[in-house]
């Protein structure tokens, strides 16, 4: 059985959009039209690939991964139609990944940063998330590799050890803050984790949020608070104090990615590119 193109189009958008009058209009297609092709595309697989109900559209774990499909063969075409247009000319199409904001600027840009000069027809997009909103990034096929502390939430993934981030709890030399804490937001567990982590007891006097790592580190320069902030940031801000410096919160950083038949000829220089440049800039010993 081969599967049909405006069907798996059709699923596309629809997946994309997860709105059908959306994804017709995307198509220029009735949405009875797109809603008769993927019927017809989940009666060929033997599988439902939405949830639809009177108020949402979702995608089921077998629409997931069709989608994956969908997204591998896009790549896959990019990539043949640049090397037959240019022989010589290198990588090409769109590197999609997702990582915290601690990492993304100070380690991914310059990891990649030779692939990207050698390579100008290669595209990037760097999300910048929570750590708790990565796994679904990656779910929703929106980014191909993430960054996370997590471990895998699917059997289907790879995960690469890349180090471990040292934080430290800092605060301005110039003001003085007694109990004052940054974190990027109220979910954020960072602060209480590193108290947990190293035996103390956490009794804020108040909690700023400043949304990411670079916010809490503006902000203590500033004289907001204290944040705990990674120790590769910070490294020569001589502005900055560390508070008992040997207290640390240790934190792992993966790159995880799908278990793939097949894998972009980019897909080997992308991982070693980033375990290169982590390992060289972060703690190698496993966080116990």
């Amino acid at each position: 059985m081969r599967l049909n193109s405006s069907q798996l189009e059709a699923f596309q958008a629809a997946a994309k959009t997860l709105n059908f009058t959306r994804a017709s209009a995307l198509l220029h297609i009735t949405q009875s039209a797109l809603s008769q092709r993927i019927s017809k595309l989940e009666e060929d697989l033997g599988t439902t690939l939405f949830i639809r109900d009177r108020n949402s559209v979702r995608l089921t774990e077998a629409g997931h991964e069709t989608l994956r499909f969908c997204r591998l063969n896009e790549s896959a075409e990019s990539e043949l139609l640049g090397r037959l247009k240019d022989p010589a000319g290198g990588f090409s199409g769109v590197l999609r990944i997702g990582g915290f904001s601690s990492v993304n600027r100070s380690l991914v840009v310059p990891a990649l940063s030779g692939l990207m000069s050698a390579h100008p027809a290669l595209s990037i997009q760097l999300f910048t998330r929570e750590i708790r909103e990565l796994d679904a990034l990656l779910k929703s096929s929106e980014a191909d590799y993430i960054l996370t502390s997590r471990k895998p939430y699917s059997a289907e993934l790879e995960s690469v050890f890349l180090g471990v981030e040292e934080n430290v709890l800092v605060k301005s030399r110039k003001a003085r803050v007694e109990g004052i804490y940054l974190d990027h937001d109220e979910s954020d567990e960072v602060t209480r984790s590193y108290f947990r982590q190293n035996k103390l007891a956490f009794k804020p006097a108040g909690m700023r949020y400043l949304d990411d790592v670079y916010g809490l580190l503006d902000g203590v320069r500033a004289g907001y608070g204290m944040a705990v902030l990674p120790v590769h940031l910070i490294s020569g801000m001589k502005d900055l104090e560390l508070i008992e410096p040997s207290r640390r919160l240790r934190v792992p950083v993966h790159l995880q990615y799908f278990a793939l038949p097949y894998y972009r000829s980019l897909h080997a220089p992308v991982v070693e590119a980033l375990r290169s440049h982590f390992r060289s800039r972060l703690s190698q010993s496993p966080v116990g």
